[in-house]
């Protein structure tokens, strides 16, 4: 019976894994998008809010600490995004600091040689955090690659403790309890994987605007792929010369589009192309799959404080024209833990709409199905989560961007992950 629940999860990953790892039909395949090189260097600077469900939890051999809340924050970030996808190299990297109070209510359980504490928590304080990540891929041929991501963070909050509740003391005595009290709380973070993939995911941000803009500005010529890919490369040349830092002029650069569309498809000047060209820095969207597997690893200096295992990923992305792109990702993991081990699929189904060059819609669901392994004798039962999400992006103006992301938690077991709803939303400056 055991047996049979692991033979379930693996059994949806593969099919996962054959049903969806072809081509779809998509309107470019994966051999056109490998001649589009996309490169972004981007600083970002605004203010960010969000709510969202996290637990905590200290073990020692005599003693135990848990806390779960629903913490909030409204911050101040900075951030900077590098992205190159070349054909021998792809590469995301990402260095990020937030600071801003924050404030969480929900439960604390606390456990000693004294006796329990079952208590109402309450928290207000200031944090401030600082995150860095890398991801790298190396292609030998077309298609096959090897992997190296590392991810790290350090988070410091000073923060005012408000607790009411009960406590039991070790002779089963149970009367009020109130305290409160500051305290400062460092926590860091470490992720590190590794791994051997094949198959490319390539963003076509290019094409789908040398596609929106042909169609737009010349409705009675139909354009060929041969002439939209000729496009496409144009303007990748011409946004791959920006400086984040020195900046760029919308003009100088129209002028230059304009003037390869006389030479080479020998069209007109279309007026007010301009006022489209600003916003044609939306989000990447990709097209293509690649399936991968490897080990990895993770620390935190709280419960659970080192996991390691392998894993195996599939993630297909499909361009399905103009106004649509879907996802589709599956991924299972076997984590070790000095405790229990646990296995873990983690699948997404999701959906963006593009009804402007300046907005974007998404929306999905994720399932995580999981189970607890313990010496491969032990199994427990199969724990389902579902979450849904939507997510909204907007260029308010040439500069300025808001982002959204909602989900619920479904998990009527919180073995896996805390129920509940996350949220948040930022709006900042771009330099790119």
């Amino acid at each position: 019976m055991h047996h049979f629940k692991i033979h379930q999860l693996i059994t949806g990953f593969l099919i996962l894994f054959m049903v969806f790892s072809f081509p779809a039909g998509a309107q470019i395949n994966n051999d056109s998008t490998f001649l589009l090189n996309y490169i972004k260097k981007e600083f970002r600077a605004g203010i960010v809010a969000r709510t969202l469900p996290e637990r905590e939890e200290f073990r020692t051999g005599s003693e135990l600490f848990r806390e779960e809340l629903q913490s909030g924050a409204v911050s101040f970030f900075i951030e900077r995004q590098n992205r190159y996808f070349l054909p021998l190299r792809h590469e995301l990297s990402e260095f990020r600091l937030v600071v801003g109070p924050v404030t969480g209510d929900g439960n604390i359980y606390d456990e000693s040689a004294n006796g329990i504490i079952d208590a109402e928590r309450h928290v207000r304080g200031l944090s401030g955090m600082f995150q860095s990540s890398s991801t790298n891929r190396f292609y030998y041929g077309d298609n096959h690659y090897t992997l190296v991501h590392l991810d790290g963070w350090a988070r410091y909050s000073y923060n005012r403790r408000t607790d009411t509740g009960a406590f039991t003391d070790s002779l089963g005595v149970t009367g009020p309890w109130e305290n409160e009290s500051e305290a400062g709380k460092f926590r860091v973070g470490f992720n590190a994987r590794a791994g051997w993939g094949i198959g490319r995911i390539q963003p076509v941000n290019h094409y789908m605007t040398s596609v929106w803009l042909l169609q737009k500005y010349y409705p009675r010529r139909n354009f060929s792929e041969a002439e939209f890919m000729q496009v496409a490369k144009e303007l990748g040349r011409i946004k791959h010369q920006r400086h984040e830092t020195r900046g760029h002029s919308f003009e100088t650069e129209m002028e230059q589009l304009v003037e390869f569309l006389k030479s080479r498809l020998y069209l007109e000047n279309p007026e007010g192309i301009v006022n489209d060209w600003a916003f044609t820095e939306f989000r990447p969207r990709y097209q293509g799959t690649r399936f991968e597997f490897g080990p990895f690893f993770s620390y935190f200096n709280r419960e659970p404080d080192f996991i390691y295992g392998g894993y195996l990923q599939f993630e297909n992305q499909k361009y399905c024209n103009l106004k649509w792109n879907r996802k589709l990702a599956a991924r299972l993991s076997y984590n070790s833990y000095k405790h229990h081990d646990w296995m873990l699929l983690e699948t997404t189904a999701g959906w963006n709409w593009y009804p402007s060059l300046k907005n974007e819609w998404g929306a999905g669901v994720k399932y995580i199905p999981g189970m607890s392994v313990k010496e491969f004798r032990e199994f427990g039962p199969v724990r389902h989560q579902f979450v849904p999400y939507v997510e909204y992006f907007s260029q308010i103006s040439p500069r300025y961007r808001i982002e959204a992301n909602f989900a619920w938690r479904v998990a009527p077991n919180d073995q896996f992950m805390m129920a509940g709803p996350e949220f948040s939303v930022s709006v900042y400056r771009s330099r790119y």
